[in-house]
């Protein structure tokens, strides 16, 4: 009898062994100031505590520390010896980069210089931060800088300067900008508690703009994506018209998104659009213009020229805007959350490349980046640039995450290479 249980536990033993090497787990820390921290939010159950406990991420998997200091800037992390004191003890694979212009000081010089001098100073030390991180195996995630109620159209500027040379570093980011901001650098209304953190409403809307299969990709070995020069591109048949050519589904639940492709050689119809409150939202082809509901612009339909589009939606100030070729056309005011998001439409025929889908509201300064061929990465759920054939089904992911779009299979996709 004894025996047989010893027998027993050691079967038992070796196969929870075997389970725990198949089911591995791991550390996400978030590691910044207050907002990271929570503050704003009830119980401090901020943007980061509402991804761990909402089903946002697979929590058998990814296991939540959070390591943030209230007031802590690029130079605090390093003279308070964060890192040994609070954020190596969670033993991170992942740590989740908080941190804001505001605490580093953006508020206090008079001129250009001086914002000139703290922009340097937090760029600097935050990508050294990340790099440091990286040299040791850790995965840094950034998450870009944000709102602040006593901001001016300078500290602005130099918010979203800075989140476009996060956008350019080699390690994702999640922008939260694009979900809280109300325009003019300070924070939505009914967003902000006070002029320093958002409340429970900003910090929901900050956690929609995390991909939520980001972590995923990151442990699965997926990069961040760089723009593809290649100028061939995919030409999609759609004779019978159907109504969606390609479509994407998203995971969980998305607020802020913006959509955005280059397009040439189109016939009239629908070549874009989402479906939200069981109604159908589309950017139509009319002749020489491109229409979104009560915006309108003309473009150069027979000269063989790709157009840019990107249609970017606001939750947080229940406003869509389109933009084409880089420039704004206009906005409408609306406010809902996509079920489901097509490209190409119900057209019969149209050239397309550089499809992508973010889950924050791109700001002017980001459309032109785009127009200009300037990859941005931040909260990006997809992208594919059409510069390589596909086939089956489903159009491949190229950014860090793990959605695919669905391809219609009434629809027929032609890939086009034109040689550099």
């Amino acid at each position: 009898m004894k025996s047989f249980s010893f027998a027993f536990f050691l079967v038992l033993f070796i196969s929870f062994s075997l389970c725990s090497q198949n089911n591995e787990t791991y550390n996400v820390t978030f590691f910044g100031s207050s907002v990271c921290n929570g503050t704003g939010a009830k119980n401090n159950h901020g943007y980061a505590w509402l991804l761990n406990n909402t089903n946002f991420f697979d929590t058998t998997i990814f296991k939540y520390y959070n390591a943030s200091t209230g007031g802590d800037n690029t130079i605090k992390v390093e003279i308070f010896d964060r890192l040994t004191q609070k954020l190596y003890p969670t033993k991170p694979n992942i740590v989740v980069l908080g941190l804001s212009l505001g605490n580093e000081g953006i508020l206090s010089p008079i001129d250009d210089d001086g914002r000139e001098k703290i922009l340097e100073q937090f760029r600097s030390r935050l990508k050294a931060l990340a790099d440091s991180l990286s040299n040791v195996g850790i995965k840094p995630v950034i998450v870009n800088c944000y709102a602040h109620t006593l901001f001016k159209t300078e500290q602005y500027l130099y918010t979203k300067k800075m989140n476009r040379i996060i956008n350019t570093w080699e390690y994702p980011s999640v922008n939260v900008l694009g979900t809280i901001d109300d325009l003019s650098g300070k924070w939505v209304d009914n967003c902000v508690r006070d002029p320093w953190h958002p409340n429970d409403l900003g910090h929901e809307e900050m956690a929609y703009a995390f991909v939520p299969s980001l972590f995923e990709a990151i442990i699965s070995g997926k990069k961040t994506p760089k723009y593809d020069y290649n100028p061939s591109y995919c030409k999609i048949s759609n004779i019978k018209e159907v109504g969606e050519a390609i479509s994407f589904i998203p995971e969980k639940t998305m607020h802020s998104f913006s959509l955005s492709f280059k397009f040439k050689n189109t016939s009239d119809g629908q070549i874009c659009g989402f479906t939200a409150n069981n109604k159908n939202h589309n950017i139509i082809i009319d002749g020489f213009k491109l229409k979104y509901k009560g915006l309108s612009a003309i473009f150069n339909r027979h000269l063989n020229e790709w157009t840019s589009v990107v249609l970017s939606h606001s939750f947080a100030n229940g406003k869509t805007f389109l933009f084409v070729n880089g420039e704004m056309i206009g906005f409408v005011d609306e406010q809902f959350s996509p079920e489901k998001i097509m490209f190409a439409g119900n057209i019969p025929s149209i050239d397309i490349k550089d499809i992508a889908i973010y889950r924050a509201a791109l700001n002017n300064d980001e459309v032109k980046d785009l127009f200009n061929n300037k990859l941005i990465q931040s909260s990006l759920e997809f992208y594919n640039p059409m510069t390589k054939p596909i086939k089956g089904n489903t159009i491949p992911n190229k950014a860090q995450s793990l959605s695919i779009l669905n391809i219609e299979p009434k629809v027929n996709i032609e890939f086009v290479e034109v040689n550099f």
